[in-house]
């Protein structure tokens, strides 16, 4: 393990800096996975009106990614995390100090549009500070930093969440103030300019400035937009660890808020062991066979979800859940920095973000559906079906499109190589 870990030194300060802002907000994670529980649990939503509830969320985010990912590249990094994670904290703060209602549900809408017009900014400081050399370890030591405190974070949620409903939203909030304290004092702004060249490239470099509109890059690019469509489907699929999980988990188990909590840990325990493991071992993978190969474990971890009810068995499923969340977003993340420009990481982030999370937007919509009409084994089957043609997609995209078959980045002994 020693050795694998050495992987992770001679990373830029701000790296370790931003790890450790990770870890602090991601301790304090408590309303996201427990927020279809919040809605059907304390407010009263059926498990279909909850699935709506989810997907308003997420469509409400989308004009707030986009305005994000402009601000980004148009003003910098910084002051955008500073400013809208403090906006979000403080909504979260107000649902503290009121009774669950549809008034809370409206706040953690807004709260929610608030961090997400800081997520293309947040992508786009680490592949500012990195370079297709030592991305890869800096994704997943940022990777690890959340789900340390994942680990810990949904576990004290849960345990909070049936008599101690207002410490949920206050303690998320003061986590991500600190961490947002933390991210001001110590990380300086990223945003390059048209006369800086990313860090280990060359002139042919496919991170290099690019004047014109994200769309003439996009156009250049096909495999971006191809890339985003798929990932679509993985969000589909992804996100039901979300909601439909710990729907099953409320009607299999008396205490299934608290088993679930226990089951989200165990999927930040997991990462944490995983990640120096996996990093290591597709280093010097071609691009998107790790995302590829994630595909199939998602649908075969909800496939085991259609006809098992054993506590035992949902932490198989996790386990497999857990190692394609890993291969996914080490890899993705990478492909998504190594094929951009630098001028436009902002926007590229953004609607990648916008066209992937459409999955997850209706995900909820459809499966909660799903599951009140034909129960849990319908919405699962659906799932796995969608993440076993996502799978499928991205083996075609790898092997067919040009972008990925005549530009190759891989790396050997610490070197940057590009076959162009």
């Amino acid at each position: 393990m020693s050795g694998l870990l050495q992987r992770y030194r001679g990373l830029p300060r701000e790296i370790y800096i931003l790890f450790l802002a990770r870890v602090i907000n991601s301790v304090g994670a408590f309303v996201y996975p427990l927020l279809t529980l919040i809605l059907t649990d304390k407010i009263g939503f059926g498990e279909d009106s909850a699935g709506l509830c989810m997907t308003i969320l997420t469509l409400t985010q989308a004009p707030a990614v986009i305005i994000g990912g402009k601000l980004a590249d148009k003003f910098g990094r910084k002051k955008l995390i500073i400013v809208f994670q403090t906006l979000g904290a403080a909504t979260y703060m107000a649902c503290g100090f009121i009774q669950p209602s549809i008034t809370m549900v409206v706040l953690v809408v807004v709260a929610s549009n608030f961090y997400a017009m800081t997520h293309p900014a947040m992508e786009a400081v680490t592949a500012d500070l990195t370079h297709a050399g030592n991305r890869k370890e800096a994704i997943s030591v940022l990777y690890m930093g959340f789900n340390l405190g994942f680990a810990i974070g949904p576990m004290i949620g849960g345990l909070l969440y049936k008599n101690l409903l207002p410490l949920v939203f206050i303690g998320d909030a003061f986590t991500t103030i600190v961490s947002t304290v933390l991210l001001g004092i110590f990380i300086k702004e990223t945003l390059p300019k048209k006369e800086d060249a990313p860090a280990g490239a060359d002139e042919n470099s496919l991170e290099k400035y690019q004047e014109g509109s994200v769309f003439r890059v996009l156009k250049e690019r096909k495999a971006l937009l191809y890339f985003a469509l798929i990932m679509l489907i993985y969000e589909f699929a992804y996100s039901q660890w979300a909601f439909a999980l710990p729907i099953q988990m409320k009607g299999l188990f008396a205490d299934g808020a608290a088993q679930y909590g226990l089951l989200a840990s165990f999927n930040g325990l997991l990462v944490i062991i995983m990640t120096p493991v996996v990093t290591a071992l597709i280093r010097r993978w071609r691009s998107l066979r790790a995302t590829a190969l994630a595909g199939v474990l998602y649908a075969v971890s909800y496939g085991i979800l259609i006809f098992m009810r054993d506590l035992s068995l949902f932490y198989v499923s996790m386990f497999l859940l857990t190692l394609g969340e890993v291969l996914n977003t080490i890899d993705n993340r990478s492909f998504l920095a190594n094929y951009s420009p630098s001028s436009h990481r902002g926007r590229l982030n953004s609607i990648m973000n916008i066209i992937s999370s459409s999955g997850r937007m209706i995900s909820p919509l459809v499966v909660g559906s799903l599951i009140t009409s034909g129960g849990i084994a319908s919405g699962w089957t659906a799932v796995s079906a969608a993440a076993i043609t996502g799978a499928g997609f991205m083996w075609v995209l790898l092997r067919f499109n040009p972008l990925l078959k005549n530009s190759r980045i891989y790396i050997e002994d610490g070197d940057i190589n590009e076959q162009l």
